[in-house]
């Protein structure tokens, strides 16, 4: 015969539910005593809020889409030393336009994106000794970003200790690690920013620019997945990366940032000085034929400017400030003709 128990009621929910209705009950009463505070709370809350998004959605500011802040030629340059002798380098040549068309696609992509960026492109920076031939840096309104182009025919393999491996079809080859190459351009960053006392934080990033490649990343090698990408995943970690931050800097910081590092761009860098003095005496010799103070041709920040970026277009040219479409008609290939004696 089965034994029946007797269920007993220790009266733990009666207990339970005096509780509840005691803390409502306090709730409601603190509520009623003190409701102009919590309101003041949560109208500052609102307000800040509020003046968050205006400041994140930049009303005022002009920067509002990617632009080529610097576009350097040192690729171009160098091809054009190695076509000198085209048979001796033949596979340099080959090798270095592989490279520059895998940068034409990474700039291509960050040109169609609606981030505002300033985009500086080949770089050569050179601090205490330390140098870096640096593909890309992009300065945005939250971010700075390093990016590597990287133009590999075949797939990618990276093994869990990092090794990577390059294959064919059947045929596999070991390459160079390109995080050891992103390492050189972060020693040289820090050791700029270091110098300037500039506390900026950045992301590396190794950019595979050939859309028919892919990687396959083994089980435990998690770092590289956040250090090597696609392409076509680019843009989509940016996008992600800059809707996690709020807005650090306006468009003159990003220029600011923009420009310290061009101070260390090493290209005819021992020119810089003559370049300026030559382009400040053409400045005094133009505004005296002009009859107009020197700074109406141009003042000191353009004329550090066009030092800087040494704009060898009129295109290029009117990307500096102070240098509008009038400027650059009447005077922009005198200032070309000047620059490019020193490039």
């Amino acid at each position: 015969m089965a034994r029946r128990y007797k269920k007993y009621d220790d009266g733990s929910e009666e207990l339970i539910g005096l509780f509840i209705m005691a803390m409502i009950g306090m709730i409601y009463s603190f509520l009623k005593q003190y409701w102009w505070i919590i309101l003041i709370v949560v109208i500052l809350i609102v307000i800040y809020l509020l003046v968050r998004l205006i400041i994140d959605l930049d009303l005022k500011g002009t920067l509002k889409e990617p632009k080529v802040y610097f576009d350097g030629d040192s690729n171009k340059r160098y091809l054009e030393k190695l076509q000198l002798d085209k048979e001796l380098n033949n596979t340099k040549i080959i090798k270095l336009k592989r490279g520059m068309i895998g940068e034409q696609r990474l700039l291509y992509n960050l040109l169609n994106t609606n981030i505002p960026m300033y985009i500086m492109h080949d770089l050569q920076l050179s601090c205490d000794g330390l140098k870096s031939q640096i593909d890309f840096i992009i300065v945005t309104k939250r971010s700075v970003y390093l990016l590597e182009s990287k133009n590999l025919y075949g797939n990618l393999d990276i093994e869990n200790d990092g090794t990577l491996t390059r294959r064919i079809g059947k045929y596999k080859k070991g390459i160079k690690n390109p995080l050891t190459q992103s390492k050189q351009h972060e020693n040289v960053i820090d050791k700029i920013l270091k110098k300037e006392k500039i506390k900026i934080k950045y992301d590396s990033l190794v950019v595979l620019t050939n859309d028919d490649a892919y990687i396959n990343f083994k089980k435990n090698a998690v770092n590289y997945r956040e250090k090597i990408i696609r392409n076509d995943k680019l843009i989509e970690f940016i996008t992600k990366k800059e809707g996690k931050k709020h807005r650090l800097r306006n468009e003159q910081q990003v220029k600011n940032i923009c420009d310290t590092f061009l101070k260390y761009n090493d290209i005819n860098l021992e020119n810089n000085e003559e370049l300026k003095k030559e382009l400040r005496e053409w400045r005094r010799v133009k505004a005296l034929i002009e009859g107009v103070q020197a700074y109406i041709i141009f003042n000191d920040l353009t004329l550090d400017e066009l030092v800087l970026k040494q704009p060898t277009t009129l295109e290029q040219l009117k990307q500096i400030n102070g240098i509008g479409d009038f400027k650059v008609q009447k005077y922009g290939n005198e200032i070309i003709e000047i620059i490019i004696k020193y490039r």
